[in-house]
Protein backbone atom coordinates (compact mmCIF):
# COMPACT_ATOMS: atom_id res chain seq x y z
CA UNK A 1 0.00 0.00 0.00
CA UNK A 2 1.37 3.56 -0.79
CA UNK A 3 -0.13 6.76 -0.09
CA UNK A 4 0.65 10.30 -2.08
CA UNK A 5 1.83 12.82 0.79
CA UNK A 6 -0.26 15.76 -0.91
CA UNK A 7 -3.86 14.50 -1.23
CA UNK A 8 -3.35 11.40 1.41
CA UNK A 9 -4.83 9.31 -1.49
CA UNK A 10 -4.04 5.54 -1.23
CA UNK A 11 -2.89 3.29 -4.33
CA UNK A 12 -1.61 -0.25 -4.66
CA UNK A 13 1.85 -1.42 -4.16
CA UNK A 14 3.01 -0.66 -7.90
CA UNK A 15 2.25 2.65 -8.60
CA UNK A 16 4.83 5.11 -8.59
CA UNK A 17 3.22 8.92 -8.52
CA UNK A 18 -0.06 9.84 -7.92
CA UNK A 19 -2.14 10.28 -10.96
CA UNK A 20 -3.92 13.20 -9.33
CA UNK A 21 -1.12 15.75 -8.43
CA UNK A 22 1.81 13.33 -9.92
CA UNK A 23 3.68 13.22 -6.55
CA UNK A 24 5.81 10.28 -5.77
CA UNK A 25 4.20 7.81 -4.02
CA UNK A 26 5.43 7.06 -0.50
CA UNK A 27 5.15 3.25 1.29
CA UNK A 28 3.12 3.01 3.96
CA UNK A 29 4.90 1.52 7.02
CA UNK A 30 1.45 1.47 9.42
CA UNK A 31 -0.75 -1.37 8.97
CA UNK A 32 -4.03 0.26 10.03
CA UNK A 33 -3.13 2.71 6.92
CA UNK A 34 -5.87 1.45 4.19
CA UNK A 35 -8.14 -0.12 6.26
CA UNK A 36 -12.20 0.91 6.54
CA UNK A 37 -13.04 1.10 10.80
CA UNK A 38 -16.71 0.63 11.44
CA UNK A 39 -17.57 0.17 8.20
CA UNK A 40 -17.45 3.32 6.57
CA UNK A 41 -14.23 5.22 7.87
CA UNK A 42 -11.41 4.65 5.79
CA UNK A 43 -8.08 5.28 7.43
CA UNK A 44 -5.87 7.40 5.04
CA UNK A 45 -2.77 9.12 7.32
CA UNK A 46 -1.47 8.72 10.97
CA UNK A 47 -1.81 12.72 12.21
CA UNK A 48 -0.01 11.41 15.56
CA UNK A 49 0.15 9.45 18.90
CA UNK A 50 0.80 9.76 22.28
CA UNK A 51 1.57 6.55 24.81
CA UNK A 52 -2.12 5.64 25.45
CA UNK A 53 -3.47 6.16 21.94
CA UNK A 54 -2.93 7.26 18.27
CA UNK A 55 -4.37 9.58 15.58
CA UNK A 56 -5.27 8.67 11.83
CA UNK A 57 -6.45 11.00 9.27
CA UNK A 58 -9.87 9.05 8.11
CA UNK A 59 -12.25 9.83 4.58
CA UNK A 60 -16.04 8.84 5.41
CA UNK A 61 -16.48 6.73 2.25
CA UNK A 62 -20.18 7.47 1.66
CA UNK A 63 -20.15 11.18 1.84
CA UNK A 64 -16.32 11.94 1.34
CA UNK A 65 -15.85 13.60 4.40
CA UNK A 66 -12.69 14.18 6.44
CA UNK A 67 -12.61 12.99 10.08
CA UNK A 68 -10.33 12.27 12.66
CA UNK A 69 -10.01 8.27 13.97
CA UNK A 70 -8.76 8.60 17.68
CA UNK A 71 -7.48 4.71 18.37
CA UNK A 72 -6.56 3.12 21.92
CA UNK A 73 -3.89 1.05 21.85
CA UNK A 74 -4.63 -2.60 21.78
CA UNK A 75 -2.82 -3.54 24.80
CA UNK A 76 -4.79 -1.06 26.97
CA UNK A 77 -8.10 -1.82 25.42
CA UNK A 78 -7.96 -5.41 26.88
CA UNK A 79 -8.07 -3.29 30.32
CA UNK A 80 -11.45 -2.38 31.45
CA UNK A 81 -10.34 0.95 33.33
CA UNK A 82 -8.86 2.36 30.18
CA UNK A 83 -11.66 1.07 28.46
CA UNK A 84 -13.90 3.25 30.12
CA UNK A 85 -11.69 6.38 30.39
CA UNK A 86 -11.56 6.17 26.65
CA UNK A 87 -15.35 6.12 26.61
CA UNK A 88 -14.99 9.23 29.14
CA UNK A 89 -13.58 11.74 26.63
CA UNK A 90 -16.51 11.28 24.62
CA UNK A 91 -19.20 11.91 27.23
CA UNK A 92 -17.47 14.59 28.68
CA UNK A 93 -17.03 16.91 25.10
CA UNK A 94 -20.52 15.90 24.34
CA UNK A 95 -21.43 17.03 27.63
CA UNK A 96 -19.57 20.20 27.06
CA UNK A 97 -20.65 21.01 23.47
CA UNK A 98 -18.87 23.92 22.88
CA UNK A 99 -17.60 25.44 19.42
CA UNK A 100 -13.73 25.71 21.03
CA UNK A 101 -13.85 21.80 21.45
CA UNK A 102 -13.34 19.65 19.00
CA UNK A 103 -16.64 17.19 18.73
CA UNK A 104 -16.59 13.81 19.69
CA UNK A 105 -19.79 11.94 17.53
CA UNK A 106 -19.06 8.19 17.74
CA UNK A 107 -18.05 5.63 19.66
CA UNK A 108 -16.92 2.15 18.17
CA UNK A 109 -14.93 -1.19 18.40
CA UNK A 110 -14.15 -3.22 14.93
CA UNK A 111 -14.32 -7.30 15.18
CA UNK A 112 -10.52 -7.27 15.61
CA UNK A 113 -10.82 -5.22 19.29
CA UNK A 114 -9.70 -2.22 17.44
CA UNK A 115 -11.55 0.46 20.49
CA UNK A 116 -11.91 4.20 18.44
CA UNK A 117 -13.72 7.44 18.75
CA UNK A 118 -14.52 9.31 15.53
CA UNK A 119 -13.96 13.40 16.16
CA UNK A 120 -13.47 16.16 14.27
CA UNK A 121 -11.24 16.43 11.63
CA UNK A 122 -8.93 20.36 12.21
CA UNK A 123 -6.49 21.20 10.32
CA UNK A 124 -4.67 22.89 12.49
CA UNK A 125 -1.75 22.91 14.12
CA UNK A 126 -0.65 22.20 18.08
CA UNK A 127 0.24 25.82 19.40
CA UNK A 128 3.39 24.14 20.90
CA UNK A 129 4.72 24.37 16.73
CA UNK A 130 3.86 27.37 17.07
CA UNK A 131 5.52 28.64 20.35
CA UNK A 132 8.98 27.34 18.50
CA UNK A 133 8.86 30.78 16.66
CA UNK A 134 9.49 32.78 19.84
CA UNK A 135 6.73 34.94 22.57
CA UNK A 136 3.92 36.37 20.94
CA UNK A 137 2.45 39.48 20.71
CA UNK A 138 0.64 40.48 23.82
CA UNK A 139 -2.98 40.67 22.03
CA UNK A 140 -2.07 37.83 20.20
CA UNK A 141 -1.59 35.92 23.40
CA UNK A 142 -4.64 37.19 24.87
CA UNK A 143 -7.07 36.45 22.31
CA UNK A 144 -5.67 32.80 21.96
CA UNK A 145 -6.22 32.45 26.14
CA UNK A 146 -10.01 34.11 26.09
CA UNK A 147 -10.69 31.63 23.79
CA UNK A 148 -9.52 28.67 25.92
CA UNK A 149 -11.32 30.59 28.79
CA UNK A 150 -14.33 30.12 26.92
CA UNK A 151 -13.95 26.40 26.75
CA UNK A 152 -13.24 26.04 30.08
CA UNK A 153 -16.44 27.66 31.29
CA UNK A 154 -18.58 26.29 29.67
CA UNK A 155 -16.72 23.02 30.93
CA UNK A 156 -16.38 23.69 34.22
CA UNK A 157 -19.92 24.80 34.33
CA UNK A 158 -20.78 20.68 33.02
CA UNK A 159 -18.90 19.55 35.90
CA UNK A 160 -15.90 18.79 33.88
CA UNK A 161 -11.92 19.41 34.56
CA UNK A 162 -9.39 19.31 31.82
CA UNK A 163 -6.55 18.14 34.27
CA UNK A 164 -4.16 17.66 30.73
CA UNK A 165 -3.95 21.99 29.52
CA UNK A 166 -0.68 21.96 27.23
CA UNK A 167 0.07 23.61 24.02
CA UNK A 168 -0.03 20.19 22.86
CA UNK A 169 -3.39 20.20 23.05
CA UNK A 170 -4.03 23.65 21.72
CA UNK A 171 -4.49 23.40 18.13
CA UNK A 172 -4.82 27.11 16.09
CA UNK A 173 -6.77 27.08 13.11
CA UNK A 174 -6.15 29.71 10.86
CA UNK A 175 -9.65 30.82 8.76
CA UNK A 176 -10.85 32.92 6.28
CA UNK A 177 -12.88 35.00 8.53
CA UNK A 178 -10.62 34.34 11.99
CA UNK A 179 -7.06 34.11 12.95
CA UNK A 180 -6.24 32.07 15.54
CA UNK A 181 -8.84 30.00 16.07
CA UNK A 182 -9.17 28.09 19.43
CA UNK A 183 -9.85 24.04 19.17
CA UNK A 184 -8.87 22.30 22.50
CA UNK A 185 -8.55 18.73 22.43
CA UNK A 186 -7.74 15.23 24.68
CA UNK A 187 -10.35 15.19 27.12
CA UNK A 188 -8.63 11.81 27.89
CA UNK A 189 -8.08 12.02 31.42
CA UNK A 190 -10.81 14.50 32.38
CA UNK A 191 -12.33 14.77 35.31
CA UNK A 192 -16.47 14.21 35.50
CA UNK A 193 -17.01 16.15 38.69
CA UNK A 194 -20.44 14.64 39.61
CA UNK A 195 -19.59 10.92 38.29
CA UNK A 196 -17.92 7.84 39.84
CA UNK A 197 -14.29 7.81 40.46
CA UNK A 198 -12.77 5.04 37.80
CA UNK A 199 -10.47 2.61 39.70
CA UNK A 200 -6.47 3.63 39.73
CA UNK A 201 -8.27 7.43 39.48
CA UNK A 202 -5.88 8.10 42.49
CA UNK A 203 -2.86 8.46 39.81
CA UNK A 204 -1.47 11.94 39.34
CA UNK A 205 -2.13 12.20 35.32
CA UNK A 206 -0.83 15.23 33.27
CA UNK A 207 1.97 16.89 32.30
CA UNK A 208 4.71 18.18 34.58
CA UNK A 209 5.04 22.03 32.96
CA UNK A 210 1.60 23.00 33.09
CA UNK A 211 1.07 20.78 36.15
CA UNK A 212 -1.04 22.47 39.44
CA UNK A 213 0.47 22.10 42.69
CA UNK A 214 -2.79 21.10 44.52
CA UNK A 215 -2.71 18.13 41.89
CA UNK A 216 0.44 16.90 43.03
CA UNK A 217 -0.13 16.77 46.05
CA UNK A 218 -4.14 15.57 45.89
CA UNK A 219 -6.12 14.61 43.49
CA UNK A 220 -9.07 16.45 45.12
CA UNK A 221 -8.69 19.49 42.67
CA UNK A 222 -11.97 21.42 40.73
CA UNK A 223 -11.56 24.03 37.92
CA UNK A 224 -9.23 26.38 39.97
CA UNK A 225 -5.70 23.28 38.43
CA UNK A 226 -6.96 24.27 35.00
CA UNK A 227 -6.62 28.39 35.47
CA UNK A 228 -3.21 27.15 37.10
CA UNK A 229 -2.55 25.32 33.66
CA UNK A 230 -3.77 28.54 31.59
CA UNK A 231 -1.35 30.54 33.43
CA UNK A 232 1.74 28.26 32.60
CA UNK A 233 0.28 28.47 29.30
CA UNK A 234 -0.11 32.20 28.83
CA UNK A 235 3.19 32.62 30.92
CA UNK A 236 4.98 30.57 27.53
CA UNK A 237 3.07 32.55 25.17
CA UNK A 238 4.60 35.85 26.43
CA UNK A 239 8.02 34.70 27.25
CA UNK A 240 9.21 31.80 25.53
CA UNK A 241 9.66 29.80 28.75
CA UNK A 242 8.39 27.93 31.70
CA UNK A 243 7.71 29.44 34.49
CA UNK A 244 10.54 27.54 36.92
CA UNK A 245 14.18 26.59 35.30
CA UNK A 246 14.69 23.04 35.84
CA UNK A 247 17.07 20.36 34.87
CA UNK A 248 15.27 17.17 34.53
CA UNK A 249 11.10 17.29 34.30
CA UNK A 250 10.67 15.94 37.50
CA UNK A 251 12.25 19.00 39.26
CA UNK A 252 9.25 20.89 38.05
CA UNK A 253 7.18 18.54 40.32
CA UNK A 254 8.72 20.06 43.07
CA UNK A 255 8.66 23.36 41.74
CA UNK A 256 5.36 23.60 41.29
CA UNK A 257 4.87 23.14 44.49
CA UNK A 258 7.86 24.90 46.63
CA UNK A 259 9.20 27.70 44.84
CA UNK A 260 7.53 31.05 43.69
CA UNK A 261 7.56 31.68 39.26
CA UNK A 262 10.39 33.68 38.27
CA UNK A 263 8.46 36.64 36.93
CA UNK A 264 7.34 37.02 33.41
CA UNK A 265 9.18 40.79 33.42
CA UNK A 266 12.35 38.89 34.10
CA UNK A 267 12.00 36.36 31.15
CA UNK A 268 11.10 39.12 28.56
CA UNK A 269 11.28 42.41 29.70
CA UNK A 270 8.57 44.18 27.10
CA UNK A 271 6.18 42.25 29.60
CA UNK A 272 3.14 45.03 30.22
CA UNK A 273 2.63 45.21 34.10
CA UNK A 274 -1.27 44.35 34.29
CA UNK A 275 -0.13 41.45 32.25
CA UNK A 276 2.51 39.94 34.67
CA UNK A 277 0.15 40.63 37.66
CA UNK A 278 -2.99 38.81 35.93
CA UNK A 279 -0.21 35.25 35.21
CA UNK A 280 0.78 35.22 39.01
CA UNK A 281 -2.51 35.42 39.90
CA UNK A 282 -2.82 32.56 37.98
CA UNK A 283 0.52 30.60 39.20
CA UNK A 284 -0.73 31.11 42.88
CA UNK A 285 0.06 28.21 44.98
CA UNK A 286 -3.33 28.89 46.97
CA UNK A 287 -6.33 28.15 44.46
CA UNK A 288 -8.27 30.08 46.62
CA UNK A 289 -6.03 33.41 45.72
CA UNK A 290 -6.25 32.57 41.93
CA UNK A 291 -9.28 33.80 39.61
CA UNK A 292 -12.77 32.06 40.93
CA UNK A 293 -13.65 30.20 37.85
CA UNK A 294 -12.82 30.15 34.27
CA UNK A 295 -15.68 33.06 33.53
CA UNK A 296 -13.76 35.32 36.26
CA UNK A 297 -10.64 34.75 34.67
CA UNK A 298 -11.90 35.87 31.22
CA UNK A 299 -13.56 39.12 32.95
CA UNK A 300 -9.88 39.62 34.18
CA UNK A 301 -8.53 38.93 30.83
CA UNK A 302 -10.30 41.71 28.73
CA UNK A 303 -9.67 43.96 31.30
CA UNK A 304 -5.94 43.41 31.27
CA UNK A 305 -6.43 43.60 27.50
CA UNK A 306 -7.83 47.35 27.70
CA UNK A 307 -4.68 48.50 29.85
CA UNK A 308 -2.28 46.97 27.49
CA UNK A 309 -3.77 48.67 24.02
CA UNK A 310 -3.73 52.30 22.78
CA UNK A 311 -6.05 55.09 24.02
CA UNK A 312 -7.31 55.40 20.93
CA UNK A 313 -7.88 51.54 20.24
CA UNK A 314 -9.12 49.67 23.56
CA UNK A 315 -9.24 52.64 26.37
CA UNK A 316 -12.90 53.59 27.35
CA UNK A 317 -14.70 56.78 26.48
CA UNK A 318 -15.02 59.61 28.76
CA UNK A 319 -18.26 60.81 28.07
CA UNK A 320 -18.35 63.81 29.34
CA UNK A 321 -15.28 65.41 27.32
CA UNK A 322 -15.43 62.81 24.79
CA UNK A 323 -12.04 62.44 25.04
CA UNK A 324 -10.44 58.66 25.56
CA UNK A 325 -9.96 57.55 29.24
CA UNK A 326 -6.84 56.24 30.28
CA UNK A 327 -6.88 53.02 31.93
CA UNK A 328 -5.99 53.61 35.35
CA UNK A 329 -4.39 50.31 37.58
CA UNK A 330 -5.13 48.24 40.37
CA UNK A 331 -4.24 50.74 42.66
CA UNK A 332 -5.74 54.02 40.81
CA UNK A 333 -2.30 54.75 39.51
CA UNK A 334 -2.24 55.59 35.55
CA UNK A 335 -0.55 52.43 33.94
CA UNK A 336 1.97 54.09 31.24
CA UNK A 337 1.15 53.12 27.93
CA UNK A 338 3.29 52.87 24.95
CA UNK A 339 0.50 54.40 22.18
CA UNK A 340 3.16 55.10 19.43
CA UNK A 341 1.37 54.04 16.34
CA UNK A 342 3.19 52.73 12.87
CA UNK A 343 1.66 53.76 9.59
CA UNK A 344 -0.79 51.00 9.26
CA UNK A 345 -2.42 51.40 12.60
CA UNK A 346 -2.46 55.42 12.04
CA UNK A 347 -4.31 54.73 8.61
CA UNK A 348 -7.04 52.42 10.46
CA UNK A 349 -7.36 54.89 13.89
CA UNK A 350 -7.55 58.18 11.66
CA UNK A 351 -10.07 56.39 9.20
CA UNK A 352 -12.53 55.25 12.17
CA UNK A 353 -12.41 58.98 13.28
CA UNK A 354 -13.10 60.32 10.21
CA UNK A 355 -15.69 57.72 10.26
CA UNK A 356 -17.35 58.87 13.55
CA UNK A 357 -17.22 63.08 12.38
CA UNK A 358 -16.25 65.34 15.17
CA UNK A 359 -19.34 65.31 17.82
CA UNK A 360 -21.18 68.40 18.30
CA UNK A 361 -21.34 70.81 21.24
CA UNK A 362 -23.02 69.12 24.40
CA UNK A 363 -23.07 65.89 22.95
CA UNK A 364 -21.13 62.51 23.35
CA UNK A 365 -19.05 61.35 20.69
CA UNK A 366 -21.57 59.37 19.48
CA UNK A 367 -23.73 62.61 19.14
CA UNK A 368 -26.20 61.69 21.93
CA UNK A 369 -27.05 64.78 23.48
CA UNK A 370 -25.55 65.22 27.33
CA UNK A 371 -28.02 65.94 30.16
CA UNK A 372 -28.95 69.45 30.54
CA UNK A 373 -27.72 70.45 27.12
CA UNK A 374 -29.51 72.22 24.26
CA UNK A 375 -28.85 70.58 21.32
CA UNK A 376 -31.11 71.12 18.58
CA UNK A 377 -33.27 68.74 16.37
CA UNK A 378 -33.31 71.07 13.40
CA UNK A 379 -32.50 75.04 12.49
CA UNK A 380 -34.48 77.34 14.84
CA UNK A 381 -35.86 74.40 17.37
CA UNK A 382 -34.18 73.57 20.57
CA UNK A 383 -34.38 69.98 22.29
CA UNK A 384 -36.43 70.27 25.41
CA UNK A 385 -34.11 69.52 28.45
CA UNK A 386 -35.03 65.78 29.16
CA UNK A 387 -32.57 65.06 31.57
CA UNK A 388 -33.63 63.30 35.17
CA UNK A 389 -33.80 64.80 38.56
CA UNK A 390 -34.76 62.96 41.76
CA UNK A 391 -37.58 65.18 43.31
CA UNK A 392 -39.38 64.46 46.67
CA UNK A 393 -42.82 64.21 47.17
CA UNK A 394 -42.60 67.34 49.05
CA UNK A 395 -41.25 69.17 46.16
CA UNK A 396 -44.36 68.12 43.22
CA UNK A 397 -42.39 65.98 41.95
CA UNK A 398 -43.46 61.85 40.95
CA UNK A 399 -43.32 60.21 43.99
CA UNK A 400 -41.63 57.39 41.47
CA UNK A 401 -38.82 59.45 41.75
CA UNK A 402 -38.98 60.19 37.56
CA UNK A 403 -39.19 64.05 36.52
CA UNK A 404 -41.68 64.61 33.80
CA UNK A 405 -41.32 67.53 32.03
CA UNK A 406 -43.26 70.43 32.30
CA UNK A 407 -44.77 71.54 29.05
CA UNK A 408 -42.84 74.44 27.54
CA UNK A 409 -44.69 78.00 28.83
CA UNK A 410 -46.44 80.15 26.41
CA UNK A 411 -44.09 82.87 26.22
CA UNK A 412 -41.54 80.38 25.48
CA UNK A 413 -38.64 80.62 22.80
CA UNK A 414 -41.14 77.20 20.26
CA UNK A 415 -44.44 79.62 21.44
CA UNK A 416 -44.05 81.81 18.29
CA UNK A 417 -43.81 79.01 15.69
CA UNK A 418 -46.40 76.75 17.41
CA UNK A 419 -49.01 79.71 17.30
CA UNK A 420 -47.90 80.44 13.88
CA UNK A 421 -48.53 76.75 12.96
CA UNK A 422 -51.98 76.43 14.34
CA UNK A 423 -52.92 79.73 12.72
CA UNK A 424 -51.68 78.79 8.98
CA UNK A 425 -53.95 78.49 6.00
CA UNK A 426 -55.11 74.84 6.88
CA UNK A 427 -54.95 74.26 2.46
CA UNK A 428 -51.48 75.15 2.91
CA UNK A 429 -49.65 72.32 4.85
CA UNK A 430 -47.20 73.26 7.31
CA UNK A 431 -43.46 72.75 5.83
CA UNK A 432 -41.93 69.92 7.92
CA UNK A 433 -38.23 70.50 9.26
CA UNK A 434 -36.82 67.17 9.05
CA UNK A 435 -33.62 66.09 10.79
CA UNK A 436 -30.89 64.64 7.68
CA UNK A 437 -30.04 61.75 10.30
CA UNK A 438 -33.74 60.94 11.18
CA UNK A 439 -35.46 61.24 13.57
CA UNK A 440 -34.18 58.62 15.65
CA UNK A 441 -30.24 59.34 14.12
CA UNK A 442 -30.20 55.72 12.61
CA UNK A 443 -29.18 57.07 9.86
CA UNK A 444 -25.84 58.51 11.25
CA UNK A 445 -25.38 55.27 12.52
CA UNK A 446 -25.44 53.63 9.21
CA UNK A 447 -23.10 56.50 7.75
CA UNK A 448 -20.07 55.56 10.22
CA UNK A 449 -20.90 51.66 10.06
CA UNK A 450 -20.33 52.06 6.38
CA UNK A 451 -17.14 54.13 6.38
CA UNK A 452 -15.46 52.20 9.29
CA UNK A 453 -16.09 49.11 7.52
CA UNK A 454 -14.47 50.64 3.86
CA UNK A 455 -11.13 51.63 6.28
CA UNK A 456 -11.04 48.32 7.03
CA UNK A 457 -11.40 46.56 3.66
CA UNK A 458 -8.99 48.76 2.71
CA UNK A 459 -6.35 47.84 5.15
CA UNK A 460 -5.80 44.40 3.41
CA UNK A 461 -2.11 43.77 3.99
CA UNK A 462 -1.49 44.77 7.77
CA UNK A 463 1.76 43.84 10.00
CA UNK A 464 1.11 40.82 12.75
CA UNK A 465 0.73 43.42 15.26
CA UNK A 466 -2.24 44.72 14.42
CA UNK A 467 -4.06 42.54 12.64
CA UNK A 468 -5.71 41.08 15.68
CA UNK A 469 -6.94 44.61 16.74
CA UNK A 470 -8.29 44.59 12.63
CA UNK A 471 -10.28 40.90 13.64
CA UNK A 472 -11.70 42.22 16.70
CA UNK A 473 -13.00 45.39 14.97
CA UNK A 474 -14.49 43.17 12.31
CA UNK A 475 -15.93 40.69 14.75
CA UNK A 476 -17.61 43.94 16.56
CA UNK A 477 -19.07 45.76 13.03
CA UNK A 478 -20.87 41.55 11.90
CA UNK A 479 -22.36 42.59 15.43
CA UNK A 480 -23.47 45.76 15.24
CA UNK A 481 -24.66 44.87 11.40
CA UNK A 482 -27.92 43.54 13.13
CA UNK A 483 -28.48 46.38 15.29
CA UNK A 484 -28.09 49.02 12.86
CA UNK A 485 -30.49 47.63 10.61
CA UNK A 486 -32.94 46.85 12.76
CA UNK A 487 -32.45 50.79 13.75
CA UNK A 488 -32.74 51.88 10.35
CA UNK A 489 -36.38 49.66 10.72
CA UNK A 490 -37.83 51.19 13.35
CA UNK A 491 -36.62 54.83 12.14
CA UNK A 492 -38.74 53.87 8.70
CA UNK A 493 -41.91 52.99 10.47
CA UNK A 494 -41.61 55.99 13.48
CA UNK A 495 -41.21 58.66 10.38
CA UNK A 496 -44.22 56.81 8.49
CA UNK A 497 -46.29 56.88 11.61
CA UNK A 498 -45.28 60.63 11.98
CA UNK A 499 -46.35 61.29 8.97
CA UNK A 500 -49.68 59.57 8.60
CA UNK A 501 -50.26 61.44 11.98
CA UNK A 502 -49.68 64.82 10.69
Amino acid sequence: MKVCPRCSELYPDDADQCPKDATPLRTVLDPLIGKTVGGRFRLIQRLGSGGMSSVYLARHVLIDRLMAIKTLRRDLARDPVQRDRFLREARAVNRINHENIVEISDFGETEDGLVYLVMEYVPGEPLLKLLADGPFIPLRALDIAEQCGNALSRAHQMNVIHRDLKPENILIVQRRDRRDYVKLLDFGIAKILDAPSLTGSQQIFGTPGYIAPEYIQSTDIDGRADIYSMGCILYEMVTGALPFDYEYPGDLLVKHVTEAPVKPSVRHADVHPAMEVFILRCLAKDPDERFRDAFHFNAELRAVRERLGPDSSWGGLDEKSGTHARPRGREGSDVHLDTSVDGDQRRLFDGIAQALGEPRPGTTPYGVPLPGSRDTIAEGIPREDLSLEDPSPEKGGSPAGLAIPESPALDGPIAPAAIEAVQADPETPTPLVRNRFGLLGATRWRQRYDAIAQHLDALEASPPEIAHAMAFAARTLEELEEAVASAQAYQEAVEALNERAR
